[in-house]
């Protein structure tokens, strides 16, 4: 494409903003090179073409490199070419200098295994990465985040979890979710206060959103129960602490209740909620649960909650697309999918210009646990997609040169930056 190249230097040179990752901590530090090659979304690709049985092996570092290989180099022909190898091959290349994954190369990597727990070595590669902010979304570190211990991992904004407030259904479990802040509830309108006063917390600690994923486990239709029907399910296992709820169905009443009620307090936090939608991470999962359109009513009640959807919606773009078209609060987060499914991205970016106020696009999330090496890499992919798409927008005469490079500027980093309020 004749100004793929000028549009893609361009985007090099735009800070990003990563809308959504996992990092809890530096990490990780390799230490055997297949766990290095098939680190993050890649091991979905292998097991999709294998077995859980090789997926077990390749696992079992005790077994030598040259046992396992086999089964790695078998998987690696029928599967590199998507979007999650795409990720392994410029890893592969980048951080040790290899072109082809052979069993010579993972004996060169031996002794050039990155250290990821080393926090400056982690900032080195987000500075190069041109990554500005991460929003990071951790659950297990809610404690520290209440008692103000909590260390952040560098460029990181925290995002609270939110699904587990909502998924409650036994006495025990409740009572850990606000034991934080030293109290016993009895009732749900203590029960509601406690989670005000633990998201207060979070907004003072530095939170910019929610960020909810409710889609792994349920349902993305939230119904709008009756407070009495909430309260049902809330008091019979309150008034017995051996009572637990059957999921989903006996708590859906009081989980969708809950929900809504977290709506009006991001309302009246002024946080946006991100939520879960399409593709949902490791195998056999059940798609159909998560695709965005399952949320038009929550949206059209809750029309002060910013909703930042995740993941394109991928494979349901169409529905998205109309979402973010129709309801001025909701914007489409392409957090993911630029390695999920990148000839999607490309498509979905072109008509998402054409249909969709350009202003409502977050063009990028790396979504790992740690491993900067590969958000290195998927930033790198998501320049190639929206350069690429661009481009060939800019063919067709649709938009000018110029104009491409604002919305290319947009969507790495304006509209993030206004929406989640980073003030970068």
């Amino acid at each position: 494409m004749k100004y793929y190249r000028e549009l893609r230097n361009y985007c090099e040179t735009i800070p990003l903003v990563d809308c959504h990752d996992h990092s809890g901590a530096c990490e990780p530090r390799y230490t055997d090179p297949i766990m290095a090659v098939k680190s993050g979304y890649f091991t979905n690709d292998i097991q999709s073409v294998s077995s859980d049985e090789d997926i077990r092996i390749l696992d079992d570092v005790n077994r030598s490199l040259e046992e396992r290989w086999p089964i790695l180099e078998k998987a690696w022909k029928r599967t590199c070419h998507t979007g999650y190898a795409r990720v392994t091959k410029r890893v592969l290349k980048k951080f040790y200098n290899e072109d082809e994954l052979t069993l010579d190369a993972l004996k060169r990597m031996q002794s050039k295994l990155l250290d990821l727990t080393n926090e400056e070595t982690f900032d080195d590669i987000l500075e190069e990465a041109n990554i500005a902010a991460r929003l990071v979304n951790r659950w297990l570190v809610r404690n520290e985040i209440l008692d103000g211990s909590y260390k952040l991992t560098p460029r990181a904004r925290i995002v609270i979890s939110l699904s587990n407030y909502h998924v409650v259904r036994s006495y025990p479990e409740l009572q850990e979710l606000v034991a934080p802040l030293g109290t016993t509830v009895t009732s749900l309108d203590e029960y509601l206060d406690a989670c005000r006063k633990i998201f207060a917390i979070h907004k003072d600690f530095g939170a910019v959103a929610f960020k909810d994923l409710s889609a792994y486990e349920r349902t993305l239709r939230f119904d709008n129960p009756t407070r009495a029907e909430a309260e049902k399910v809330f008091n019979w296992f309150m008034e017995d602490p051996r009572r637990s709820a059957a999921f989903p169905d006996e708590i859906k009443p009081l989980g969708d209740y809950l929900f809504h009620e977290f709506m009006r307090m991001a309302r009246d936090l002024d946080l946006p909620v991100q939520i879960h939608t399409g593709q949902l991470a490791h195998m056999r999962n059940d798609i159909v649960k998560a695709n965005a359109i399952g949320l038009t009513k929550v949206i059209e009640l809750h029309r002060d909650v910013r909703f930042d959807l995740f993941h394109a919606n991928w494979p349901y773009s169409g529905e998205l697309l109309y979402l973010a078209k129709n309801y001025p609060n909701v914007t489409i987060d392409f957090c993911w999918t630029n390695i999920i499914d990148p000839i999607y991205c490309r498509n979905m970016f072109k008509q998402a210009l054409s249909c969709v106020p350009h202003g409502k696009i977050h063009g990028y999330g790396s979504d790992y646990l740690g491993s900067v090496d590969r958000a290195w890499a998927h930033a790198q992919i998501a320049r190639d997609n929206i350069a690429g798409a661009l481009a060939e927008m800019v063919e067709l005469e649709y938009l000018s040169l110029n104009e491409a490079r604002e919305v290319a500027y947009a969507w790495l980093f304006a509209n993030a930056n206004e929406f989640f309020r980073l003030g970068l």
